[in-house]
């Protein structure tokens, strides 16, 4: 007779190492900060309807869908790991997330003025997505130093 065992899945889903966290989210915003200058390059080129902006409008929103999920509550910053997360992401956590909405709600706007084609207007847009992405580094990033 064969035995079969139940593993509750909570047991299964070992939260990852501090460490690991952390690098998912350096990971995370370098390609960010990559999209966002594929995006300024191509903006200041005047290349309104490139597919590299295109590209690179995509590649923000994806990451502006994806970073809720850089900031568990384990990848804090702790004695022997290196993060520019300010403590204050833990503890201001409704006003961290106002600005990760706002950052969102922002990056869609710029990928759907990019689908315009209009220069002028994806520039506009670009800058005010650039405000967004200052804003929370100003509150909730140690600078750099």
């Amino acid at each position: 007779m064969r035995r079969i065992f139940w593993i509750p899945p909570l047991l299964l889903l070992a939260a990852a190492a501090p460490a690991t966290e952390i690098k998912n989210r350096i990971t995370g915003f370098r390609a960010l900060g990559a999209a966002f200058k594929s995006a300024s390059d191509t903006v200041r080129a005047g290349e309104a309807n490139s597919p590299a902006l295109r590209k690179a409008a995509q590649r923000i929103v994806l990451a502006s869908r994806n970073q809720y999920k850089w900031f568990p509550s384990n990848s804090k910053r702790q004695s022997n790991i290196k993060t520019a997360a300010k403590p204050d992401i833990w503890t201001r956590t409704s006003e961290f997330k106002a600005m990760q909405d706002a950052f969102a709600r922002q990056a869609s706007i710029f990928e759907r003025t990019v689908a315009t084609g209009d220069g002028g207007a994806i520039r506009s847009e670009l800058r005010k997505l650039g405000a967004k992405c200052k804003g929370c580094h100003d509150n909730f990033r140690e600078s750099d130093d």
